[in-house]
């Protein structure tokens, strides 16, 4: 049980340590200029959107970089941001990445499959109701 609980916590710090690998958002020495780079592993351009919270004296900002990254690239530069005029950020408080594998299947592509498949079902109950229909209607004409 020990090793367990050994072992996932160490997937967990590891899988935290991947992810801040693709993604870093440095300040400046001028305290107004955020940088936001990333890496792709993949060998396959890979769609990235990185958030920076950025502490302010008075409070937090977000800079928000979305830009493909070529395949194999390291600390590619997504975007440089400068801060408002008159203000500076005072550190980087946070990094969220979304870039995603760009060879896995998109999330969702199950359930349209399966939202797919449903519809088909209920067109063929349909269509064998409406056969049934038919089929008594000839028998009740057949009757006559």
């Amino acid at each position: 049980m020990k090793f367990r609980i050994g072992t996932a916590a160490a997937m967990l710090i590891a899988g935290q340590a991947c992810a801040a690998d693709v993604a870093t958002c440095t300040l400046g020495a001028d305290r107004k200029t955020v940088t936001v780079t990333a890496s792709n592993p993949y060998s396959q351009v890979m769609a990235c959107e990185v958030n920076c919270d950025m502490a302010l004296p008075g409070g937090i900002s977000t800079v928000v970089c979305v830009k493909p990254v070529p395949s194999g690239a390291k600390d590619f530069v997504m975007c440089t941001e400068k801060a408002a005029e008159g203000h500076s950020w005072t550190r980087v408080k946070g990094v969220t990445a979304n870039c995603p594998d760009p060879s896995a299947p998109p999330k969702g592509a199950d359930k349209a499959d399966k939202a797919d498949d449903d519809d088909d079902a209920k067109a063929d109950e349909m269509m064998q109701k409406m056969m049934k229909q038919g089929q008594e209607m000839l028998d009740r004409m057949k009757k006559k």
